[in-house]
């Protein structure tokens, strides 16, 4: 990459658990807040990208009412110049960040608009894919309830705690750690409702280990930002410079990219659709030592004051699950000094990680362009 990538701007929509507005509703006041943020008109949109896919078991991914496309966007926010237009299947938010990254390196167009939006349709089991015939490869995990209810994290979260002596009681410092941090967003749908340690424990079981707040919460909502090369930054925008980006299968490569170690991370937005899953990463990236994610957390250095702060923002346990949009927002937010009451003292790359153990994508913001790094043999 020669081109230095930033990312111009960002808005959301109001977060609610449920809603009689229709998700081309939300997605419209996220795009009109990050344009509004990154001081563009829609005129000067000429990119878009978005991963329209409804990633719940109970979806019926119907266009219009639990997704929406680039087709269904264009027309809505009057977009007429769009030269790149593209939605991802099944992926995340730090994917659309490297889609769009390639569009403009490409000179593909000048100013690209990126949405992610989720919908929780009235009516319908949000977890449990009712239906009475699974095809394709459905029909070897749908039957044994691989897919229902975060049932295979379980299982792979089960035996991590076994092998590391971890409890219950070290999960609930996860869920502490999100309700705190929530407590200083004002869209966050868990703001200003702690749990205790008490109602934690005593609440319904989803899939052991994870009880029912390891889990986060179904919600209607969207994120959308505005990304461009530096030399066009619009006129008093703030950059994050998007220094790094990897796929699920080499993510060391984000870290090579920007010409960064892991000693380098000063803050981390990862993904916490389960209680669990923040562990996975703060331990493969030698962010915390292997075993010592729980403790990790529960020494406190997770929160806004500690070595590394996580999901400052609340995370998907304390804001709603936004599918990732929120981390990648945050991470905007703290790199660009715009959080506001709970912006980090100390600023520096923070790296974004989206996605299950086997299925993440990752994206490294910082508040200046990336490291030179010099090609190896």
């Amino acid at each position: 990459m020669t081109t230095d990538i930033v990312i111009a701007g960002f808005g959301s929509s109001a977060i609610a658990r449920k809603s009689e507005r229709s998700i081309l509703g939300f997605a419209q006041d996220a795009i009109l807040a990050a344009l509004k943020d990154a001081g563009l008109s829609r005129d000067e949109v000429d990119g878009y990208i978005g991963a329209p896919f409804a990633t719940n078991a109970g979806s019926p991914h119907a266009e219009g009412g639990d997704e929406v496309c680039a087709k269904t966007i264009a027309p809505v926010m009057g977009f007429t110049r769009l030269s790149y237009a593209t939605d991802l299947y099944r992926r995340y938010p730090a994917d659309m960040v490297m889609s769009a990254a390639h569009a403009l390196i490409a000179g593909e167009c000048r100013y690209v608009v990126g949405m992610r939006a989720l919908y929780n349709i009235q009516g319908l089991n949000y977890a449990t894919a009712e239906v009475p015939t699974a095809y394709g490869s459905d029909q070897f995990i749908k039957p044994f309830a691989y897919n229902i209810a975060g049932a295979r994290f379980a299982a792979r979260a089960q035996r991590y705690m076994a092998q590391n002596n971890v409890t219950r009681d070290d999960l609930y410092e996860v869920v502490a750690l999100a309700r705190r941090h929530a407590a200083l967003n004002p869209q966050a749908i868990w703001k200003d409702k702690s749990v205790s340690r008490e109602a934690y424990l005593g609440a319904q079981m989803i899939a052991t280990p994870h009880g029912l707040f390891d889990c986060d919460m179904p919600v209607c909502g969207a994120g959308a930002f505005v990304m461009c090369r530096a030399e066009d930054l619009p006129t008093g925008a703030t950059p994050a410079y998007v220094s790094g980006w990897a796929g699920f299968q080499r993510p060391e490569r984000v870290f090579e990219m920007a010409g960064l170690t892991p000693a380098d991370v000063t803050q981390a937005q990862l993904y916490d659709g389960f209680s669990t899953m923040i562990y996975e990463w703060l331990e493969a990236f030698g962010l915390c030592p292997k075993g010592e994610a729980a403790r990790f957390i529960r020494d406190g250095q997770g929160n806004l004051d500690g070595t590394l702060p996580l999901n400052t923002f609340g995370g998907s346990l304390g804001e709603g699950r936004l599918h990732g949009i929120g981390h990648l927002r945050e991470a905007y937010l703290q790199t660009a000094h715009k959080a506001g009451a709970r912006q980090v003292a100390k600023s520096g790359p923070c790296l974004v990680q989206i996605g299950p153990y086997d299925d993440s994508a990752f994206v490294m913001l910082t508040p200046e362009p990336r490291r030179r790094v010099s090609p190896t043999t």
